[in-house]
């Protein structure tokens, strides 16, 4: 669709480049419905390995989920945003880790476009499916040198990075963008119990040069200075990286807790009670209600986040760009939707019987997915509610210094 239209080219109306990007959506949305099910058999494997398969991988990368966000130039779809979550999604429900670093190693693209158009190149020289994993907390260390900086230490949680030919780095007013060969990953870092198969290992480098042109400055995105402007001047990169970023595990959490209530729905057709009457277990009027609320809760706020989406795009197609106070409430409702979901599935837990906490149980499996992802950064209610009614009420912002400060201002 419009590929006889220079979307590179400054204009008031964006009509054509939302309705391309809509329909490569759900283009996507298609391909994945075509892979669920292979991932889904595969769910096990990324539990037992700490990995995800790489035949998952291959089925994602086949799709387009990794080119959700390349830059037309380079083979990508650019997607509106609200298609590529609806997709993660509906990964989630067949495997919350695939979702995960399906999610992860995407939205890194994002920000790659935002970079020095010899940045682009060489992460695109082998294909639009090329996969950066990251580690944004400025925990290494980062040294100015002539001509870039020279990087040491361990950087870690770093989901995916088993599949990633690049991996982002945090540096406090800068991130870093290093090639495959210039860190090396502790496989024995990962031991954790829920969302097992996002492999988020430990990385090290030992003094790395990373030239300046693959530094992201966030001072740029503050600034609106991005030189990747320069080549994807479109609506899909003037959005907020930030909160497409923070955005993103949100829709694994979704498509866990909707796979979750699926699962219940499923075993309780087949379970009994055990003490009593030995009545079905379907046939409980307050399992009905807890079901009814579970199921009411996880589904108003997919639709809500979805809804979101579609309306800051919408809002980028037209040329505008959202308020802070607008942002902080999207900012909120994500990091909310987690909660929800996480709750919605802790309430059902106690009525799902002991046959739930068998390791081979994939309820028990959700339920620990969730656990896992209500604790990532991103999920944190409770700060994103301090920002958003501090913007409400009027009061100062943090100056902006770094990414976690940069969110309310881009």
């Amino acid at each position: 669709m419009a590929d006889d239209i220079d979307f590179s080219a400054r204009r008031a109306d964006w009509s054509s480049y939302r309705d391309r990007a809509q329909a490569a959506g759900r283009e996507l949305l298609t391909a994945v419905d075509g892979i669920t099910e292979g991932i889904s058999s595969r769910r096990t494997e990324s539990e037992q390995h700490g990995r995800v398969p790489h035949a998952s991988v291959d089925a994602m990368i086949e799709a387009g989920v990794f080119r959700a966000f390349t830059p037309l130039r380079y083979g990508g779809l650019e997607t509106d945003p609200a298609s590529f979550f609806e997709a993660i999604m509906k990964i989630a429900e067949a495997d919350s880790s695939a979702a995960w670093i399906g999610g992860q190693l995407n939205v890194h693209s994002f920000e790659i476009a935002l970079m020095d158009e010899r940045m682009q190149d060489e992460f695109w020289g082998d294909g639009p499916d090329t996969r950066a994993s990251s580690s944004y907390a400025p925990i290494g260390k980062a040294v100015a040198v002539d001509g870039g900086h020279r990087l040491s230490g361990t950087w870690t949680f770093s989901s995916g990075v088993d599949h990633a030919q690049w991996v982002v780095l945090g540096g406090g007013d800068r991130n870093f963008v290093v090639p495959r060969g210039d860190f090396a990953i502790d496989h024995d870092s990962w031991d954790v119990q829920g969302l097992k198969g996002t492999g988020s290992k430990s990385v090290t480098l030992d003094d790395v040069f990373v030239p300046e042109y693959r530094t992201h400055r966030l001072v740029d995105t503050y600034r609106d200075t991005n030189p990747g402007w320069l080549v994807n001047n479109r609506p899909l990169y003037w959005m907020s990286f930030t909160g497409v970023f923070n955005s993103t595990p949100t829709n694994t959490a979704v498509g866990t807790a909707t796979g979750g209530i699926t699962t219940f729905f499923e075993q309780s057709k087949r379970r009994f009670t055990r003490q009593g009457t030995g009545a079905p277990v379907a046939a409980n009027p307050f399992m009905h209600l807890k079901l009814a609320d579970a199921t009411t809760r996880v589904r108003t706020v997919r639709e809500r986040h979805l809804a979101n989406w579609r309306a800051l795009f919408e809002l980028a197609c037209r040329g505008e760009e959202a308020p802070p106070l607008e942002r902080m409430r999207v900012r909120f409702e994500a990091a909310d939707t987690v909660a929800t979901c996480f709750d919605a599935l802790t309430e059902i837990w106690p009525i799902a019987g002991a046959a739930a906490s068998a390791t081979v149980n994939p309820l028990q499996q959700s339920f620990r997915d969730l656990m896992a992802a209500r604790n990532h950064g991103s999920a944190g209610r409770e700060l994103a509610a301090s920002l958003y009614i501090k913007t409400r009420l009027g009061m100062d912002p943090a100056p902006f210094t770094d990414l976690g400060t940069l969110a309310y201002y881009k």
